[in-house]
């Protein structure tokens, strides 16, 4: 075993022990028992700076070595001696820096804690980073026009003298931010964009945009747009209606597109269907995850699942279970790993806290491995299944689903909801809708290759006839009900969520509720109005009756008239007394 070094290091907002050696697969195996991490940022394990987690270290590796001073600024140490005094005392344990002698105490201001990094401007906003202070990033967000963006990793502060002069009172740094203030509509970019034919496949077209940030962050919106590290370009399909979107997308803005295309060189048979451009883009998600020796294991579940004709959500949940399952075993053959080691695996899962339905999905992919991509239908490979967690939907009342309903303005975006609840559809059978679909004299909804590859019949509710016919005349949507991007492209499921998360949200509801609350809602509410429950295994699809009865459980009918026992000992004694 080689030398091990340990450090006091800073990392995701608070102290670690890092854990630093050459890479070597047994210590890794031992760090993982002990619960470490992986930083890929510091290029080390690290685990919690507790003093409990330092006398692990030090049962597990007797000859660890206790760096006094770290190289890198960014980890705070302040030792000196061999052993980390602040975990391994008896005292409490040291949140900050050692102070060392009071004498020569350095007085750090607040901004050079934060290490505060002023990022180029987006559209209207500053954008800066800093590292994370509890206190101050909680005054921060609660600044009007200031919130932090998850994909930065960054705070975005509205570009406004009010806001700049409050934040900069919070970070205690003067005239941090410019003067550079966003007024409306006089906003301008100027550049070109340059499209290109690619030569490798004349299914797709090379778009080539300047160093800015905005215009980059428009193409990425394309949901078929993918970037070329080669060429450093974007890579969209050559189709007609993906030119006019961009000369649309940028048509008030100072970009100015040329076009070196040659004639007939668009075809609109290029711009590939919702399914393709799923699945392509999932299959290289995944590919993306694993280091090269892995790629031919993981190839083998996808064109497994390919060839079966799984969906892109199957795909994503058994790969995703089979690549955690590679990485725990350093991408080692599978053919090599017997079942012991196996259900070891599973083990340790479950051991961290892993749901149920998550210990399913892991058993199902490891499964799916072994018996459909190996051939080994007769394998004696029988996995012990997790007891799944008998948990309730969450359901909203008509009173609710009904204020939810009212603050959506939009017609497009109450439509779609008001369907969904209306009909119990999935999220993915609303945006999959077609108008050939809908059929209006039968007052039916035909929902095709739904969940399971399968087809039903749904009602059409009488209510929202009228708003259906009046919406398809102002919008005049080719195939799909509600469209996305593209014309003749679907909504996007993630898109529809948003929406339900918005009209939650001006509701004033407390209760966590998503699309699919509608279609339990819905669910519920048939039952208590006294529907058959097998009429709503039907609506909702479901292959077994046991998955609908779920929402006998949910029915406040039925419920509201059983009285707890306590409650009438109290009736009976209160009458009592009276009597008395």
């Amino acid at each position: 075993m080689n030398s091990i070094r340990i450090e006091k290091i800073f990392h995701r907002g608070a102290y670690r022990i890092g854990v630093f050696f050459d890479k070597d697969f047994e210590i890794i195996s031992i760090l993982k028992r002990l619960d470490a991490s992986y930083s890929s940022s510091r290029r080390c394990w690290y685990l919690d700076y507790s003093k409990n987690c330092y006398h692990l270290l030090r049962s597990h590796f007797p000859d660890l070595v206790v760096v006094a001073e770290s190289s890198i600024p960014t980890m705070v140490t302040g030792i000196v001696n061999r052993d980390l005094s602040p975990i391994a005392s008896s005292s409490a344990i040291q949140l900050g820096p050692s102070l060392g002698n009071p004498e020569h105490k350095q007085v750090c201001s607040i901004s050079d804690k934060l290490k505060l990094q002023l990022l180029p401007s987006i559209g209207k906003y500053w954008v800066f980073k800093m590292h994370f202070h509890h206190e101050i990033s909680k005054q921060l967000l609660k600044i009007k026009g200031v919130y932090w963006n998850g994909n930065y990793k960054s705070y975005m502060v509205f570009r406004n003298e009010s806001v700049k002069h409050q934040v900069e009172a919070v970070i205690g740094v003067s005239a941090f931010f410019g003067t550079d203030y966003f007024i409306k509509d006089s906003f301008q970019i100027s550049g070109k964009i340059r499209i290109l034919p690619h030569i490798e496949s004349q299914a797709w077209m090379e778009v080539y945009v300047p160093k800015i940030v905005a215009v980059h962050e428009k193409l990425k919106r394309f949901s078929m747009a993918r970037y070329s590290k080669i060429k450093h370009c974007y890579l969209l399909p050559a189709a007609p209606v993906v030119l006019d979107s961009l000369y649309l997308q940028f048509e008030s803005t100072g970009i100015t597109i040329e076009s070196l295309l040659p004639n007939n060189y668009l075809d609109k048979r290029n711009l590939p269907n919702k399914k393709q451009l799923d699945l392509s883009k999932t299959k290289k998600s995944l590919l993306d995850l694993v280091p090269e020796q892995g790629h031919s294991y993981l190839i083998g579940m996808i064109d497994t699942l390919f060839a079966l004709n799984y969906s892109s959500s199957t795909l994503r949940t058994y790969c995703g279970a089979f690549i955690q399952f590679l990485r725990y075993f350093e991408f080692r053959n599978p053919e090599n790993i017997n079942r012991a080691e196996i259900i070891r695996f599973l083990g340790s899962l479950m051991e961290r806290g892993l749901s149920a339905t998550s210990g399913h999905s892991m058993v199902n992919g490891v499964q799916f491995y072994y018996q459909q991509v190996l051939g080994k239908h007769d394998y004696s490979f029988v996995l012990p299944r997790p007891k799944k967690e008998k948990k309730l939907p969450v359901v909203l009342t008509m009173e609710e689903c009904l204020q939810v309903f009212k603050v959506v303005d939009n017609p497009k975006h109450k439509l779609l909801l008001l369907i969904g609840y209306g009909a119990g559809l999935r999220v993915s059978e609303i945006v999959s809708l077609r108008w050939s679909d809908i059929l209006f004299e039968e007052h039916k909804i035909h929902v095709k290759n739904a969940k399971g590859k399968k087809d039903r019949m749904v009602m059409l509710p009488y209510s929202i006839v009228t708003s259906l016919q009046l919406y398809r005349t102002l919008y005049n949507g080719k195939h799909y009900v509600f469209e996305g991007q593209f014309a003749g492209e679907p909504y996007s499921t993630g898109s529809v969520q948003q929406v339900m998360r918005n009209a939650i949200k001006l509701s004033g509801l407390e209760k966590k509720a998503s699309v699919h609350t509608l279609r339990h809602s819905f669910a519920t509410h048939l039952l208590e109005n006294g529907t058959d429950i097998r009429y709503i295994q039907q609506f909702l699809g479901h292959s077994s009756i046991k998955t609908t009865t779920v929402y006998t459980h949910l029915t406040k009918t039925a419920v509201d008239k059983i009285q707890s026992p306590l409650d009438r000992m109290v009736d009976i004694k209160g009458k009592k007394k009276l009597e008395d």
